[in-house]
């Protein structure tokens, strides 16, 4: 077959350079990778999805790179429910989820690829609560806080054993729930909380930093499970070194 002849996955195939083009995925698959099943969840700022299921949000330029490194792109991602998507990412090898933060927890099952955002965590409490007063970790455990399920922030509180978590669905939801006086304390981004407030047509004067969480690594990465097969690891982690 002579050099540069594409193969289609329909039956029509081509040798290109190290990869081949998959039509029906709209990929070009890097050689020596298996299928991979890529997973994210609708998270405003960080992930967007308009109506066409284009997928769009402050990660998409660094995770463009890093999808073109390894032959896929945005429309081989499948949006889902985060707890949902994270169980399959915990559980099942060639699985890739993003965006993800490190936890030792995580850090036991995913091997984490490529970093996409950085990010910093507080403690916001609403303007008008100022009886709340968090000087420390341990003060803020008195308070009753709300957090995402399966959110790695969720995760941490739980590690530092805070008795008082009021468990939300997604970041919009944890957001009322402080809007609305169901709980003392959120636990979320800066640039998060100000785009959900925002999407809420809220002012962002409604809510203010009671604490920030410096001892939290909240940067934002794209990982896979472990047991994904050692050479298909050290592939994605090769390609993911070459970009920075």
């Amino acid at each position: 077959m002579l050099p540069g002849i594409l193969l289609l996955r329909s039956g029509l195939a081509a040798v290109l350079g190290a990869s081949v083009l998959l039509y029906g995925s709209s990929t070009v698959q890097a050689a020596g990778l298996p299928e991979l099943t890529i997973y994210t969840e609708n998270d405003p700022p960080y992930v967007t999805v308009d109506e066409q299921g284009r997928i769009g949000g402050l990660t998409k330029p660094r995770l463009q790179r890093f999808l073109q490194s390894i032959g896929y792109s945005t429309r081989d991602i499948k949006v889902q429910p985060w707890v949902r998507a994270y169980k399959e990412a915990m559980s099942q090898p060639n699985v890739l989820i993003y965006p993800i933060a490190k936890t030792p927890e995580r850090e036991a099952r995913l091997t984490y690829l490529y970093r996409l955002y950085d990010a910093s965590v507080y403690f916001y409490r609403l303007s008008e609560r100022t009886d709340i007063r968090v000087n420390n970790l341990a003060s803020a455990k008195k308070y009753r806080v709300c957090a995402v399920r399966g959110d790695y922030r969720a995760e941490y509180l739980q590690s530092q054993r805070f008795e008082r978590i009021d468990l939300a669905p997604d970041s919009t939801a944890n957001l009322k729930k402080l809007l609305a006086g169901r709980c003392d304390l959120a636990i979320l981004t800066e640039i998060g909380i100000h785009s959900k407030l925002a999407q809420l047509n809220e002012q962002p004067e409604r809510v203010s930093i009671a604490y920030p969480l410096l001892e939290l690594d909240s940067n934002l990465y794209i990982a896979i499970n472990s047991s994904s097969k050692p050479e298909t690891i050290k592939l994605l982690k090769k390609r993911a070194a070459a970009l920075d």
